[in-house]
């Protein structure tokens, strides 16, 4: 028999009655002889309703009282997803991050794991007790509440996991599973079936919202299978491996990311290395650094890093301009600049737009193009179609 995670989104549990198709779906593998660990995130939009409140009271929502705020909508599911399994005649017990020992940094609202203790888990698994904990929150070192920043629901799944030596990872959610493309973008984009670790972590990181970065890491690390699927649907979803893509499509998936701004910088001689090591101490996040020249760079970063960046520039840069407008597309796949014939697609696609894309990068597994927000949609639609993104008719 295995012994599976299973983590269920806030779209899984939004209500009374998907939490109890949620706990049935658990109920299953449970009464196979499985055992399983249920994971839960908060219902629905309960995480956003909790900060919106934290805001019309107080400018300051990111220490202690956040944490403890925030805590209290997996602890509600937690509780609720209990109940609904006892009421099906299945022993069910449920665990705070704390009292399971998912031990964090002291980093409120951004805390890592440092380490599980877990020996409730192990005591609850003995006693053929269903262990329903509560994802996205656990406890520092100095006995602080603290949660793991937004989707550390899958962070939690991954390294409970990890700990138990699980035979398999399971994430619910309100997809198929991992698609090709942005849905919203192309409407008919191609269900993945099959992803490597290192694939599915570039595809998190370049826009797909589908698996948090953090928890395909703590999977690969300890070879981990992740299976996306959906709480509505009995598809197979997506499986993540160790495993090379298997497909026969050498480009496995496109992701944009359009929250962003660049800003292009002219500083005196020397003030550039200057300024790149004061990036690098301050821990700001560059997504792109585009070298024009020794003195002429161009940095992409997030919007909410902006007035960051700009406050540290300033006194190194002759010159600062801001272009809002920004977007960085990567296309993913095993050895995709090995395929002469995928770059030249890619040349053909964004010809068009040769005046507004900014910089083209390749590494082993993706190529990225920085353009304006505002072509991102056509491009995505023609790579797309050029790659074979799409479901076949």
């Amino acid at each position: 028999m295995a012994l599976i995670v299973k983590k269920f989104g806030g779209t899984s549990l939004a209500t009374p009655a998907l939490i109890i198709h949620s706990a049935k779906n658990a109920a299953k593998d449970i009464r196979k002889g499985h055992q399983v660990v249920i994971i839960v995130s908060a219902m629905g939009r309960t995480t956003n309703d909790l900060i919106s409140k934290a805001e019309q009271i107080s400018d300051s929502t990111k220490g202690r009282e956040m944490d403890m705020l925030l805590t209290a909508g997996e602890r509600t599911s937690m509780a609720l997803f209990s109940m609904a399994l006892n009421s099906m005649n299945i022993k069910a017990q449920s665990f705070t991050g704390s009292q399971v020992g998912i031990i964090t940094s002291s980093d409120h609202t951004k805390a890592r794991i440092l380490k599980i203790k877990g020996e409730r888990l192990l005591d609850a698994l003995k006693e053929g007790v269903t262990p329903v904990v509560a994802g996205f929150q656990g406890v520092s070192e100095e006995k602080e509440v603290t949660t793991l920043g937004r989707g550390g629901s899958d962070t939690t799944a991954s390294a409970v996991a990890a700990y138990l030596q699980a035979n398999i990872c399971e994430i619910y959610t309100d997809v198929e599973g991992v698609y090709a493309a942005d849905p919203r973008i192309v409407t008919n984009a191609r269900l993945i079936k099959s992803i490597s670790y290192d694939e599915m972590l570039l595809m998190s990181y370049s826009g797909s919202k589908v698996m948090h970065p953090r928890s395909v890491e703590i999977a690969r690390r300890f070879n981990i299978p992740i299976s996306v699927r959906s709480s509505f649907s009995e598809g197979d979803g997506t499986m993540i491996t160790n495993n090379k893509n298997i497909e026969e499509n050498e480009v496995t998936g496109i992701c944009s990311r359009d929250n962003l701004a660049m800003l292009n910088l002219k500083a005196p001689k020397g003030n550039v290395v200057e300024l790149l090591r004061q990036m690098s101490e301050n821990g700001t996040g560059i997504d792109f650094f585009i070298n024009k020249g020794f003195d002429n760079i161009s940095v992409i970063v997030e919007q909410e890093k902006l007035n960051n960046m700009l406050s540290m520039t300033e006194n190194f840069c002759e010159s600062i301009s801001i272009n809002n407008d920004i977007a960085v597309i990567t296309i993913i796949g095993a050895g995709i600049t090995e395929e002469k014939d995928i770059l030249k697609k890619i040349l053909t696609v964004i010809k068009k737009y040769d005046e507004d894309i900014f910089s083209l990068s390749t590494n082993k597994l993706s190529i990225s193009i920085v353009t304006k927000k505002p072509y991102v949609q056509k491009i995505i639609s023609e790579a797309s179609k050029q790659f074979k993104l799409e479901q076949n008719d």
